[in-house]
Formats: C-alpha cells, sequence, structure tokens
C-alpha cells in the first residue's frame, strides 16, 4: 500500500510504484491515501506513475483524500472511502504573504530593481496591481482546468458534471458516494478483496511500501 498515515515524499512514492511494478510478484496495487493534497506538479507525477503501472489498482481513502490527492485516487481503478472520510476540494489553491503595509508601518522602502515588467511578480513586499493578479490568476485557472479535465477522463464524468462539484469544497465518503467521486463505501479488508478480484486472484499477500 502507498501514501500511507506518515509524512512521505513524492520521489519515494514514485520510486514504490516503479517497483510494484517492475515486480512480476505483485499482481495489483492498494493506494492507501491520507492526504490533504500537495503541489501541482507532485500529484501529476504521481497520477501518471499510476496510470502507467500496467497493474490493476484501488485507492483506499481512509480519513482524508483530497485535492491532489483526489487526483491521484481518481486514476486508480476503484476508489473505496470510509463513509465519514473528507474526500473532493476540487480546485487549487494560490497564496502567499504580502508585507507591504508592515513595511509602511515602520517607513522600510522596498526598492524595485527589475529587468522584465513581471520579475517580481508575487513578491511579498509591495500589492499586486490589477495586471500582475490577472496573471497570476490566469495561471490557476490553467491548472485548475487541467486538473478537472484530467479527472473527469478518469472518473468517466462529464466536464458539465464535475464542474458542478469543483468549487473547492470538501465530501464525506457518503457524500462523494452519492455525487461518483468515489465507488464504494468500505474499508481496507473492502479494497482487498476488491483489489483481488480485480487481479483475479482468491489469495494475496498485502507487501506495504
Amino acid at each position: 500500500s502507498l501514501l500511507g498515515s506518515t509524512t512521505i515524499s513524492s520521489d519515494s512514492i514514485l520510486n514504490s510504484l516503479k517497483s510494484a511494478k517492475e515486480n512480476k510478484n505483485i499482481k495489483a496495487v492498494i493506494l492507501e491515501i491520507n492526504s490533504p493534497g500537495g503541489t501541482v506538479v507532485s500529484s501529476k507525477e504521481i497520477a501518471d506513475a499510476v496510470k502507467n503501472l500496467d497493474k490493476p489498482s484501488v485507492a483506499l481513502i481512509r480519513e482524508v483524500g483530497a485535492s491532489g490527492a483526489y487526483w491521484i485516487a481518481s486514476v486508480s481503478d476503484v476508489i473505496v472511502a470510509d463513509p465519514m472520510s473528507l474526500t473532493g476540494s476540487i480546485g487549487v489553491l494560490g497564496s502567499y504573504l504580502e508585507f507591504s503595509g508592515l513595511l509602511e508601518r515602520y517607513n522600510v522602502t522596498y526598492e524595485r530593481l527589475v529587468a522584465g515588467d513581471y520579475k517580481d511578480l508575487g513578491t511579498p513586499f509591495k500589492k499586486l496591481n490589477e495586471r500582475e493578479r490577472d496573471i497570476l490568476q490566469g495561471k490557476l485557472d490553467l491548472i485548475y482546468n487541467y486538473f478537472i479535465e484530467d479527472v473527469a477522463r478518469n472518473r468517466n464524468m462529464s466536464l458539465d458534471r464535475i464542474r458542478s462539484l469543483d468549487d473547492g469544497a470538501f465530501y464525506l465518503g457518503i457524500e462523494a458516494k452519492e455525487n461518483v467521486l468515489i465507488d464504494v463505501l468500505g474499508s481496507k479488508e473492502t479494497a482487498f478483496n476488491i483489489t483481488k478480484e480485480k487481479a483475479n486472484i482468491t489469495e494475496a499477500v498485502l507487501i506495504s511500501f
């Protein structure tokens, strides 16, 4: 099982997926997920690795599988979630602290020396102007559209259906089941049994990565 309850780097997860793919004795993979998400690139890299497993995969959301973590889950053949788990949160967040007011209060000046009008875009030392805000929002919108389009493909759902659920809200497992964001309500044992069925085997041993 991957993506367990402890913090783990994306590189470690990718290495584990690679090992699972190359090991002929491993017939299927359970992605045990407990995560509110992560960076865009890391989430995409892991999702791509799951897509390329060439083996059955089942995602198990025990407590939280949201945002980038849900993106990864959506790639699996089946998503199992606890009825009280939190999932969804389909959206993209971009934020930073802005200190310009604090600098002004203490009579500190931000001396802007740039070659390229947007070189210091997003610096915390000055307020965003309207054009800069539009640029940053445009980048978030591009990422967001890529995210929801991939989830729609993975879940075999229409974009209109996904867009009705893409306001960034969390859903309990029982709500996610009603909205087709997950497939089955259940536990680790449920995921184990479904994975065996997907791999067309009756006996199996779980190996943790």
